[in-house]
């Protein structure tokens, strides 16, 4: 299992904890970073980013609110990938929505670091 994996499956957690259900979880870097934290898991900024950037879209949809004409409205992460995107989730709150096959692979993930925690502390 990769840093990447154990970043992706609090990434997923997270949008799991408490979600709308077309929006997902709200979260922001800094809410990760001390989630990570809580579980043990020092992380920087950028690991974070670049495991949002690697989430397979099929596990979650990015959700950001931007200014586009005259007002706020939901934008997908998929929009701006290949733009300027750190900002994207630099720049305050944004949603986690956890798709069907992320759930799978939330749980997968759960049972390898469970495997893990219990071999090491064997």
């Amino acid at each position: 299992m990769t840093r990447n994996d154990v970043l992706q499956w609090l990434i997923l957690r997270a949008g799991l904890s408490a979600f709308d259900e077309d929006l997902g979880a709200t979260t922001s870097i800094p809410r990760l970073c001390q989630c990570a934290k809580d579980c043990c898991l020092a992380c920087n900024r950028d690991e974070l980013l670049d495991a949002l950037y690697t989430m397979p879209r099929e596990y979650a949809e990015l959700i950001k609110f931007l200014w586009v004409g005259e007002g706020y409205h939901p934008v997908s992460f998929e929009r701006v990938r290949n733009i300027d995107w750190t900002d994207y989730f630099l720049d305050g709150d944004f949603h986690v929505k956890v798709l069907p096959a992320g759930v799978a692979h939330y749980r997968e993930l759960s049972q390898k670091i469970e495997q893990t925690a219990a071999a090491t502390l064997a």
